[in-house]
């Protein structure tokens, strides 16, 4: 599995967001332990969808404060390769909600904003995570 080593660009809503740090994603499903009726203990577990969970943190304190808690849309970045014969990768968040905007001011460092999103597929079916090579 290739690592990539840096952001090149991020967007969220059409809106670009600049100077990105890092970007954290997680994957969770809640399992749901089935039981027959006359079963004592669970026979078989059956996962719920699937639940993507993104961190973003960036420089760009204005675009951060220009977005509202709840707006949806779709959040992507382009992260780079770590070596010369890897291809960019583009991540793709379909239906990503903007859960928690986070400003950091500090008087030692540049401000940076730490964006939260919960991204969940609209249909309830399909993966709201796509992640394949840049054009």
């Amino acid at each position: 599995m290739a690592r990539h080593a840096r952001i090149v660009s991020a967007t969220f809503d059409g809106l670009p967001l600049g100077l990105a740090m890092t970007m954290r994603l997680s994957r969770s499903s809640k399992p749901a332990a089935l039981r027959g009726d006359n079963d004592a203990f669970a026979t078989s577990v059956q996962a719920d969808e699937t639940a993507v969970t993104a961190e973003l943190r960036i420089r760009d304190t204005a675009a951060a404060e220009s977005l509202a808690v709840g707006q949806r849309g779709v959040l992507a970045i382009t992260v780079g390769p770590t070596e010369a014969d890897q291809p960019a990768r583009t991540i793709t968040l379909t239906a990503a909600v903007l859960v928690s905007v986070e400003l950091d001011y500090q008087q030692t460092s540049m401000a940076t904003a730490t964006l939260r999103f919960a991204v969940q597929a609209v249909d309830g079916q399909s993966d709201p995570f796509v992640a394949e090579d840049a054009q």
